[in-house]
């Protein structure tokens, strides 16, 4: 875990055979570490876990970025001083490479996660691992995810002694029928048995996909995050951090040290809505699902400036359809509907509360009439257009029989007729939608929660 936070320093001017302790000590009066700057957070736990001389010991090695690799495939090795142990360590989401973990959620293999896969076995080749050595995979997030699909995929199988998946995500449907078909059913357990899965109680990275760890490997620790940061509960650093009430400062105060928190029993309440939203997800159909993926991550893509991933992968008129007619009406009915986006609403709105601390509201602000009108106005656009639709209908159906055979006016009547009428109906399920969000929203103003802690 220690190396997986390293590689979120994106330091790539480290020199070969460099120890890890030399590494954080030359970066002390760096501005984006030491002083403060954007990676303090990750300089901080490497700083405290570098004094154990066996992490500070460990040595830099073929780092990806000096062999030709693309910026996605940020990993680098390290070997213990006796060089008896080799760990591979593979970084979360690079620039352009959100796109690439959508493909994942419907294909059996992802252009990143190959290039990880030749990243590992170039290694192990270059500097001769052997069944003398122990190989320990490891990685976060995304990184998890290559580390996973490494230890599953990789011809050096029996070279790798465990993998350390922290965070990782799963894998689609299609991924697992491979290995199930590559493998017999003993080698297939074989690889599996050397996944172990570490996850923040409140991540919800790892929970998506198909998750092929062992669920007895799955071990879950403490991450104390304020409230208000989201991304905090998938960043590894707060898998490391203390979070306290300072009164002089009227807020929380949050420290980081060079030892991982403590185990808790499962997952917490963001967790388990994550998972279930994510099991819901992977019920549609796989070319649904794609549609909505892609256009999830190409929202995170976006938040960093690019448009497109790095291998060129470009959002789709068809994939936002999906996602208004499928991804939004999953994630509205979880989260107003269901056991847990009810308990996850309540918990956000409640954890200040229960520590003895009330800091602020959760506050929703809805507009009911906007929303009753444009329900209103969705339906009317599509009864119109279901006559008009059927206006055309009536127009084939007069055409003389000798032209129904003339693909260029009959045929494209009744396609256009078709096209309209599905057009027209997903109009009345936009408005459906609203005017069921609208009765959720009323239920929620009435009820006791709003006297505690909502708006």
């Amino acid at each position: 875990m220690i190396l997986d936070t390293y590689m979120y320093l994106d330091y790539k001017e480290a020199e070969e055979g460099a120890s890890l302790k030399e590494i954080i000590e030359s970066l002390e009066g760096h501005p984006d570490y030491g002083g403060g700057g954007i990676h303090a957070g990750e300089y901080t736990v490497l700083k405290e876990a570098v004094k154990n001389e066996e992490v500070g010991n460990l040595s830099v090695c073929c780092q990806s970025a000096n062999m030709g690799y693309d910026k996605g495939t940020a990993a680098c090795t390290f070997k213990s001083q006796d060089e008896s142990s080799v760990y591979v360590v593979y970084r979360g989401t690079g620039d352009g490479e959100w796109p690439d973990n959508g493909i994942g959620m419907t294909r059996a293999v992802t252009i990143q996660q190959s290039h990880a896969l030749a990243y590992f076995e170039e290694v192990v080749e270059t500097i001769n691992i052997d069944k003398n050595q122990r190989l320990i995979v490891t990685g976060h997030s995304k990184g998890g995810n290559k580390a996973q699909y490494v230890t599953m995929e990789t011809k050096y199988s029996d070279l790798v002694d465990i993998c350390y998946s922290v965070d990782g995500q799963g894998f689609s449907e299609e991924a697992v029928t491979e290995w199930k078909k590559k493998y017999d059913k003993e080698a297939y357990r074989e690889r599996r048995e050397k996944l172990q899965g570490i996850c923040g109680e409140n991540d919800y990275v790892s929970v998506l996909g198909i998750s092929i760890i062992p669920q007895e490997h799955i071990r879950y620790i403490e991450t104390p995050v304020e409230k208000s940061n989201f991304a905090g509960y998938h960043d590894i650093k707060y898998m490391f951090a203390a979070l306290s009430f300072d009164g002089s400062r009227g807020g929380y105060v949050t420290t980081f040290g060079g030892r991982k928190n403590k185990d808790v029993g499962g997952r917490g309440a963001l967790g388990e809505y994550a998972a279930a939203l994510s099991a819901g997800m992977m019920k549609l159909p796989a070319d649904k699902r794609d549609g909505c993926a892609a256009v999830i991550m190409q929202l995170m893509e976006a938040s960093s400036g690019s448009k497109k991933g790095m291998n060129g992968e470009k959002l789709t008129m068809m994939d936002i359809k999906d996602f208004a007619f499928q991804g939004i009406p999953l994630i509205s009915d979880s989260l107003l509907k269901e056991d847990g986006g009810r308990g996850l609403l309540e918990w956000f709105g409640r954890k200040e509360m229960l520590s003895g601390q009330h800091l602020g509201r959760m506050v929703l602000q809805v507009k009911i009439p906007k929303l009753l009108e444009g329900a209103y106005k969705w339906k009317e656009t599509a009864d119109q257009i279901e006559k008009m639709m059927a206006e055309a209908g009536k127009i084939a159906e007069s055409v003389p029989l000798y032209m129904k055979g003339a693909p260029s006016y009959y045929h494209r009547i009744k396609l256009s007729a078709g096209r309209g009428k599905e057009l027209a109906q997903n109009m009345l399920k936009i408005a459906q939608f609203q005017e069921e969000a609208v009765r959720s929203y009323k239920i929620w103003d009435s009820s006791e929660l709003k006297n505690d802690c909502y708006e």
